[in-house]
């Protein structure tokens, strides 16, 4: 239970987050699984917060006990198959196929509830990424309404779909609207959570994206520079993880050049 706890404090980092997951990882083992729909709910809570830190050996097991408890019909309700498709998906390296998965969770579903908004809403990321767009706007427009519409904007789920559909709207040309869904984004996280957690970060990160793509170089650093701080912060016994995010915004400097330098050969046609 107070593992289960941990994993629904969103925007709490835990540095102990290692040994979190391999007790975890210990309880699939050796736990006697006595109260099925109890366990089910136990993995189905803790697998987001081990994609949130990466922690793809985790979140294959979980799979796996999911699919051992599942497949056969025997547990899980509509809701428990249709999240097990969905965390599928989540781990798919083909974008088709994973677009597939979802669509296979969605027709679990009978109807939108509070509780599967976020699985109802996933599928706009999978389109973008697959390079249909006009479906993807439209699927992450519907996605965020719904979001909204539960009042769960504010929770860890969202956080990506809202980078998303902020990436998207770069790609098709329209980075105010990206700024000003970030900038909204990142006043939720603050005052909700916190502004010093994984998720602030990773919206300063996407605002200073926005910013270098957009010429606003001053801007951009500013945002780069939260984002450090708080990757240092709870990462320091990650080093290798601090340096990759270095690494990675370096490269959206000559990016953000190259972007540029197209859109005004661009407007100069």
């Amino acid at each position: 239970d107070s593992l289960q706890k941990i994993c629904l404090m969103h925007g709490i980092e835990v540095s102990y987050y290692k040994k979190l997951f391999q007790t975890v990882e210990n309880i699939m083992l050796f736990i006697e699984k006595d109260d099925i729909p109890q366990y089910l709910l136990f993995l189905e809570d803790v697998f987001p917060y081990m994609e949130k830190y990466h922690y793809q050996k985790g979140m294959k097991k979980i799979i796996q006990e999911l699919q051992h408890f599942i497949k056969a019909n025997t547990y899980g309700t509509a809701s428990d198959r249709a999240l097990l498709l969905d965390y599928q998906a989540t781990l798919e390296p083909k974008t088709e196929k994973a677009i597939k998965l979802e669509k296979e969770a969605l027709a679990q579903i009978k109807e939108t509830t509070k509780e599967n908004a976020h699985l109802v809403s996933n599928l706009g990321g999978l389109y973008r990424i697959n390079g249909q767009l006009d479906l993807a706007k439209r699927h992450m427009k519907m996605g965020i309404s719904l979001l909204q519409q539960y009042q769960l904007l504010y929770t860890n789920d969202s956080i990506p779909q809202i980078n998303n559909y902020a990436v998207l709207l770069i790609e098709i040309q329209e980075p105010d609207l990206a700024l000003s869904a970030l900038q909204k984004l990142a006043q939720i996280i603050k005052e909700y959570n916190s502004n010093h957690c994984l998720d602030y970060a990773q919206v300063q990160e996407s605002l200073g994206s926005i910013c270098l793509i957009t010429a606003n170089i001053s801007q951009a650093k500013t945002h780069f520079k939260k984002a450090l701080k708080i990757y240092e912060d709870i990462w320091a016994d990650e080093p290798e993880l601090i340096e990759e995010k270095y690494q990675a915004i370096q490269e959206l400097y000559p990016q953000a050049g190259i972007a540029l330098a197209k859109s005004i050969l661009l407007t100069k046609h």
